[in-house]
């Protein structure tokens, strides 16, 4: 009798496990922001493109990334893409989420700092080289400009505007901007603990019918 309850609790854990959905995870950073060195336009016919590497097989569900918008205003849509080449992939268009940083001055200008997040539908992907894109940013009714933060992290950033965004600002650096892609682990860890119950809940099944 014991050992049937043994086994019945088994089962019951590797349902629990089951029922628990995979959380996410960041699995590329391009850094924090950094909202001196500047930051590049992703509206009015301007689009914005980073590279990133993946080491492992993912799937991705969201990406963050910073913004500077004129003091008062605020982020409504930007289309994104994901693709093998710069500018490249299916472009989708969200409505983010903001989340208020802080307000700076730029010269003459005073700029609303907001890192933005959105989810993505399970996009899986190999391990490799990719590029994310930013454009058609816009604004509650108007045509203020939208920037996107420029960090300088490890990835190669490219606008429409300039091209090579690190050659432009001359920095010696690869210029690049404010962003991070999540994913679902894969395989998770729920996953590697729910065949290991799977396994032991079978040997003492297999035992209780011996």
């Amino acid at each position: 009798m014991k050992t049937t309850n043994l086994a019945v609790l088994f089962l019951g854990l590797l349902g629990v496990v089951a029922a628990v959905p995979a959380s996410a995870e960041t699995i590329y950073s391009n850094g924090p922001g950094n909202y001196g060195v500047g930051a590049w336009t992703i509206n009015s016919g301007n689009s914005v493109t980073d590279s990133f590497t993946l080491s492992q097989d993912a799937v991705i569900n969201g990406a963050t990334f910073d913004i500077w918008a004129p003091s008062g205003d605020t982020l409504t849509s930007v289309d994104w893409s994901i693709g093998t080449s710069q500018y490249g992939g299916t472009t989708t268009t969200v409505d983010p989420t903001g989340t208020f940083v802080e307000t700076i001055a730029d010269g003459y200008e005073i700029f609303d700092i907001y890192t933005e997040s959105f989810s993505i539908s399970d996009l899986s992907l190999a391990a490799g080289n990719y590029w994310f894109t930013l454009q058609n940013a816009t604004v509650p009714g108007g045509n203020d400009p939208i920037y996107w933060d420029e960090n300088d992290g490890p990835s190669v950033g490219y606008s429409t505007q300039v091209g090579s965004i690190g050659a432009y600002e001359g920095t010696g650096l690869s210029g690049s901007e404010t962003f991070t892609i999540t994913a679902t682990p894969e395989p998770s860890s729920f996953l590697l603990l729910g065949s290991g119950l799977m396994g032991l809940a079978f040997l003492i099944r297999r035992k209780l019918a011996a």
